[in-house]
């Protein structure tokens, strides 16, 4: 049962990263340099769907891992457990550093004055014969 122990966390970490790497690439995209166009980086973001399986399948993992192996056998790989905590705390880190982006976003597009007038104006320039 360890090496299948050693299996569920080094699985674990491997789509822990996955995850990290895409969360990163989001948070890049949000923020792009002068030089990127904002098309190009919203093609290199991953989808919803990708970042939704990989959750899923993390969470799998570890719930697995909790339920089929005995505490003694997950507490021989303490490396691996550290490496999982570790990665853990980046992606909350992220996460949420992430959505506050987004968020910030939303409020700017909200308050927005110039999307406002351009649609007037393409109102006003529609109705005019």
């Amino acid at each position: 049962m360890p090496n299948n122990t050693k299996r569920f966390i080094e699985q674990i970490n491997d789509i822990s990263r996955q995850l990290l790497s895409r969360i990163l690439s989001v948070q890049t995209s949000l923020q792009p340099t002068q030089n990127e166009s904002s098309l190009e980086s919203t093609e290199e973001q991953p989808s919803n769907e990708e970042l939704t399986d990989l959750v899923t399948a993390r969470q799998i993992l570890i719930t697995n891992l909790f339920e089929q192996n005995t505490s003694e056998d997950i507490s021989s790989h303490m490396s691996l457990l550290q490496e999982m905590l570790t990665l853990d705390s980046e992606l909350t880190t992220n996460s949420a550093s992430c959505k506050q982006e987004i968020a910030e976003q939303v409020l700017n597009l909200k308050k927005s004055k110039k999307v406002s007038k351009s649609y007037q104006n393409l109102i006003k320039n529609t109705n005019q014969p």
